[in-house]
């Protein structure tokens, strides 16, 4: 029964359509990138400030990503200690750009909020931490991309989808990708930027 247990704890998932209002920006920080052979991106840095020490190491294939963004990665957000014994809400948020579309969210556990706002992905966590405690989240998500453009759903954007566009030209309909009421020069930049030939 334990190891029943165990196996549908370890295969939880969550699945959501992306979600309407993403968290807004926090204060920045500098963060080293390196490509990984494998086509990857590393990411990895920490600010230290005088209420909070935020520490982050993930990785994600933001460089080589067509129909499907996948991240993991670990913060350890730390409130600092301090004379008044303060609990804080210590937040972390972060950024990654990809195709424009319509986007399917599974994520590992509900610690951290995932979405996508008009082709970036935002990631999200917090924690109300006690006077000098510490804690470390760990995140795993996939993001499905159903790139706009693809109006004949053979996945990729190419010269038939560009085809179709020019025959819905000065119209609405399936080729007006912005969704506002006339196919034109916007929705062929977004074509052109989910473009893969």
């Amino acid at each position: 029964m334990k190891q029943l247990i165990f196996a549908l704890s370890a295969t939880f998932c969550v699945t959501s359509v992306a979600q309407e209002v993403c968290r807004p920006p926090l204060v920045s920080f500098d963060v080293h990138r390196l490509e990984l052979k494998n086509g990857y991106t590393h990411s990895t840095g920490g600010v230290a400030r005088d209420t909070r020490v935020i520490e982050v190491d993930y990785i994600d294939n933001r460089r080589i990503v067509t129909d499907l963004f996948d991240s993991q990665g670990t913060v350890i957000l730390t409130n600092v200690v301090n004379a008044d014994n303060l609990s804080r809400r210590i937040k972390y948020r972060h950024h990654v750009s990809v195709p424009r579309g319509e986007y399917t969210i599974s994520q590992h556990d509900t610690d951290y909020e995932v979405c996508v706002d008009d082709g970036k992905v935002i990631f999200y966590t917090d924690v109300v931490l006690a006077n000098g405690a510490s804690h470390t989240r760990d995140w795993m998500y996939t993001i499905e991309i159903q790139r706009y453009g693809d109006f004949n759903n053979d996945g990729d954007v190419d010269g038939y989808d560009l085809g179709m566009l020019f025959a819905g030209w000065g119209v609405g309909g399936e080729t007006d990708l912005n969704g506002d009421g006339i196919t034109n020069g916007e929705d062929m930049g977004i074509l052109l930027e989910n473009w893969t030939g």
